[in-house]
């Protein structure tokens, strides 16, 4: 394949990673070519697909000249976003999941955002989408909990050490744009069928990020559909790649000079989703996925300044079990009780 030129430095470059999700390329695509800014790139990358995506990608490269369609031989999501990284030759950069779909304004305000404040990273808002909910309900705002929220983010630039909840808020690296200069020199972990290989991405970003704005709008559709069925694909040992991820997050962390600014931040983040992929995971594995997660949390075990400052109370509870036990099974029955009790709390505060 070769690269398209342009006499103009396109404002940002958009790469999209494909594989195997032909019902919804097109939806995808073109939300990107018909945003409001029209200096972009739009990078396709087709990881080996099974399916007609590569055909689709090359369709669109024929009729607009801004689009590059790649193709590489199945090699995972982060080798194609590194690929499309290292191609890009937009001012800043974007990514986007190709089962996704974005606003048509997204680029355009996040572009002016980032050259407003001057940032290496600006980041969006985005929605939770579920196309199979009633019509008129299927998008919802995302926020983790009513702490870790981005309308609560300072207004203009700022570091993560300055608001770290930017650390313990949804990795999700594809509702936002990054300075090409900056983020050209960090690169995804190459661990090919990894789950959540966003985040490890995301905390070293985040650490080395001298400016980070946020713009207080959704912008992506995240597409969430309810799953059929318990496949192994998603309920196997490849989940147990989630806590190496994690771990490779916490080095990030430890090497970035800000792991007391951050920890709590970082933890709180690496609870909820290890809890997510643990009760996700087959019984088998269940106790291994367990001592991981115990040597991922050791770093606060004994640390006396720590003070689960975003955890919910119930959380807590499963985290003295996680560092004080040996038990995965009263680990897993502590979290489902904790479970009962915020839908009860819910219930009556809702009757009151």
């Amino acid at each position: 394949m070769k690269k398209k030129t342009s006499k103009m430095q396109p404002k940002v470059s958009i790469i999209v990673p494909i594989y195997n999700v032909e019902q919804y390329l097109n939806e995808c695509i073109d939300s990107i070519i018909n945003q409001t800014i029209k200096e972009i790139e739009v990078i396709l990358v087709d990881d080996g697909s099974p399916d007609r995506c590569g055909e689709i990608i090359d369709e669109y490269a024929k009729k607009d000249g801004r689009v590059i369609a790649i193709h590489q031989k199945n090699s995972g999501y982060s080798s194609a976003v590194n690929k499309g990284i290292d191609l890009a030759s937009g001012e800043y950069i974007g990514i986007i999941e190709s089962d996704d779909f974005v606003e048509p304004d997204m680029y355009e305000t996040l572009y002016r955002n980032a050259k407003y404040n001057n940032t290496d990273v600006t980041k969006g808002m985005f929605f939770f989408y579920n196309p199979t909910a009633p019509e008129g309900s299927r998008d919802k705002i995302y926020s983790s909990s009513k702490d870790i929220d981005l309308m609560l983010a300072p207004d203009g630039a700022f570091r993560a050490a300055e608001w770290p909840r930017i650390v313990a808020f949804h990795a999700s690296i594809w509702s936002s744009i990054y300075r090409s200069d900056f983020i050209k020199k960090i690169k995804i972990p190459q661990s090919a069928g990894a789950s959540y290989q966003d985040f490890p991405f995301m905390v070293d970003v985040m650490c080395k990020a001298k400016r980070i704005s946020v713009v207080k709008k959704p912008f992506v559709h995240w597409r969430n559909e309810p799953k059929q069925g318990n496949s192994t694909s998603a309920r196997g040992k490849k989940l147990l790649l989630m806590a190496k991820n994690t771990k490779a997050g916490l080095e990030n962390l430890k090497k970035s000079g800000y792991y007391d600014e951050l920890k709590e931040a970082f933890f709180v983040h690496a609870f909820w989703t290890n809890i997510n992929f643990f009760f996700r995971i087959e019984r088998r594995y269940k106790k291994i996925y367990f001592e991981k997660l115990k040597d991922i949390f050791s770093s606060i075990r004994n640390d006396a300044d720590f003070k689960y400052e975003y955890f919910r109370p119930e959380d807590r509870y499963s985290m003295w079990i996680l560092l004080r036990c040996n038990n995965y099974r009263l680990f897993e029955l502590s979290y489902i009780m904790g479970g009962i009790k915020r839908k009860i709390k819910k219930t009556l505060t809702k009757d009151r």
